[in-house]
């Protein structure tokens, strides 16, 4: 028998003014039995199964409970109304426990979906946001690398310097180099230098020359 079924509800005032008062205590006593096995069958009661089990294939004990209408008998099943009331009774309960679990369940899916759905999104977001910041500091970090690359030695400087004016003063080559490297490597007009062979060869022609030595003859 279902665990949700394990009593039937039984009206004492019922009893004692209904028609079962009509039979004897025998006829009464099998009427409580015949009650309890068509319960936990939950309705589905042959007329046959009964008389074997409850009296002993007796054909006529049942025949007391059939005349007083206590008992019905339709198309070889036992029919006890009370009964019937109260199974119908927790059959659409059932179902409306059903259709609320039901209802439940697919109310709990969609809020897992959904949390499921933004908890993908925020990682993806997240995951987005992470590979932007990390690129961005990767490309900051080229960008470094290139101008510490841009930047030539003191030498290369100087190097440069003779090749475009032979007699330029080295003093006055190294105090740009120094000025232009002091100040983040941007020219006099606060402007980076992007490329600096170009810019010193621009600023070459006023950088004065070395001073002549005097020779003695």
């Amino acid at each position: 028998m279902a665990k949700e079924l394990p009593y039937f509800k039984f009206e004492p005032n019922q009893w004692e003014n209904g028609n079962i008062q009509m039979l004897t205590r025998e006829d009464k006593g099998l009427f409580i039995d015949l009650c309890s096995m068509y319960w936990s069958r939950l309705g589905n009661l042959p007329y046959k199964l009964a008389l074997q089990k409850l009296c002993n294939g007796n054909a006529t004990a049942l025949n007391p409970l059939c005349e007083e209408e206590i008992i019905t008998v339709i198309d070889g099943l036992i029919c006890i109304e009370f009964l019937n009331e109260q199974l119908s009774e927790f059959e659409d309960k059932s179902e409306q426990n059903r259709k609320n679990a039901r209802a439940g369940w697919e109310k709990r899916r969609k809020t897992k979906k959904t949390s499921d759905r933004n908890a993908t999104a925020l990682n993806s977001q997240s995951e987005s946001d992470a590979i932007r910041e990390e690129k961005i500091r990767e490309e900051k970090i080229k960008e470094e690398e290139k101008q510490n690359r841009e930047i030539p030695t003191l030498e290369e400087f100087i190097q440069h310097a003779k090749e475009k004016k032979p007699n330029v003063s080295l003093e006055a080559v190294r105090l740009k180099y120094e000025a232009w490297k002091d100040a983040g490597w941007v020219n006099g007009k606060n402007k980076k230098i992007k490329n600096w062979k170009s810019s010193l060869t621009n600023t070459i022609n006023y950088l004065p020359e070395e001073k002549s030595k005097l020779r003695y003859y």
